[in-house]
């Protein structure tokens, strides 16, 4: 087999590389996300269900763009449902199923897709078991990491809004409405700035764990992205703007023709695994594109320090 991760890569081959391995291993890619996402989503399903959810029928009662909003944050959405249907007792349950749920598929489906590229680009053949058995091996680890890193950002993200609640009310109180607002703008801009700084500085945490053997990964991301933060950044947006437009497109479709059904729900899912394999995959290629880079600046200054002596 071809090996497709022998060198640096240039921004459009990380996506070309990306688009081909998706394509290329569509299949089973698919069916190992659609294997371990299924227990999740079949318990959204269920308690739809018992909410007394249509399977069939339109059901988007507040119109298309609240069914679209809906359909883009489906935890949400359920968890409403299940509340007004269900009662606080129904909605603790399927808060508590769907968290702890959530918890253990998620990583494990992200982390055999990283796994099964990562055999793509070294030109080493593959299976799903395989794939699969290789992300449980790090279950803790990722999960742990998963977790720490969650905590750090959110709780980055409340404190700094907390701040600037304060320093916006201060502002307006001393300084007047016009200044005021002034001020609040720039320091959210600045919070946004410093919490993007550090996901995408601590973002290859996740790939470090699968494959580095370290927990939380946090430092060797951080060494992987040296020098290349605004290329890992840009392929990031890049990323996401492909994945909101052939989601948009999904959902939008879904909503139109199936409103906020189980059916409709299904098909919204399927187009969530679809986008995952394809940010998944796509986070793999720049995750050893870094490595070799890094790999290479390391080789470089081991040169230049030899030289020197």
């Amino acid at each position: 087999m071809e090996r497709l991760q022998s060198r640096p890569k240039s921004f459009g081959e990380v996506l070309d590389t990306t688009f081909s391995i998706s394509k290329k291993h569509f299949a089973p890619l698919f069916l190992i996300l659609l294997i371990l996402l299924g227990p999740l989503y079949i318990l959204n399903y269920l308690f739809m269900a018992l909410s007394g959810v249509s399977i069939f029928g339109r059901q988007t009662d507040g119109g298309f763009t609240e069914g679209i909003m809906d359909n883009l944050d489906t935890a949400a959405a359920t968890q409403e449902i299940v509340g007004s249907n269900m009662g606080p007792g129904g909605e603790i349950l399927y808060m508590l199923l769907s968290s702890v749920l959530a918890l253990v598929v998620y990583p494990m489906a992200q982390a055999s897709i990283i796994v099964a590229t990562s055999k793509v680009l070294k030109g080493e053949e593959w299976g799903k078991k395989q794939a699969v058995k290789g992300a449980f091996s790090r279950f803790w680890p990722l999960v742990g990491s998963s977790a720490l890193l969650g905590l750090i950002l959110g709780g980055g993200f409340f404190i700094g809004f907390l701040i600037l609640g304060i320093s916006g009310g201060m502002s307006f109180a001393t300084a007047g409405a016009g200044p005021g607002l002034f001020m609040s703008i720039i320091l959210a801009v600045l919070l946004l700035a410093a919490l993007a700084f550090l996901a995408t500085k601590w973002s290859m945490f996740f790939a470090s764990v699968v494959f580095q053997k370290v927990a939380p990964g946090l430092s060797k991301s951080w060494q992987l992205t040296k020098r290349r933060f605004w290329s890992t950044l840009g392929l990031f947006v890049v990323f996401f703007i492909i994945i909101m437009l052939l989601t948009s497109i999904i959902e939008g479709l879904s909503v139109f023709l199936l409103g906020g059904s189980i059916l409709g729900r299904i098909v919204t899912d399927v187009s969530t695994v679809i986008t995952t394999l394809f940010l998944m995959v796509g986070y793999t290629v720049m995750y050893f594109d870094l490595k070799t880079r890094n790999e290479a600046d390391d080789l470089e200054e081991m040169i230049a320090s030899y030289k020197e002596s």
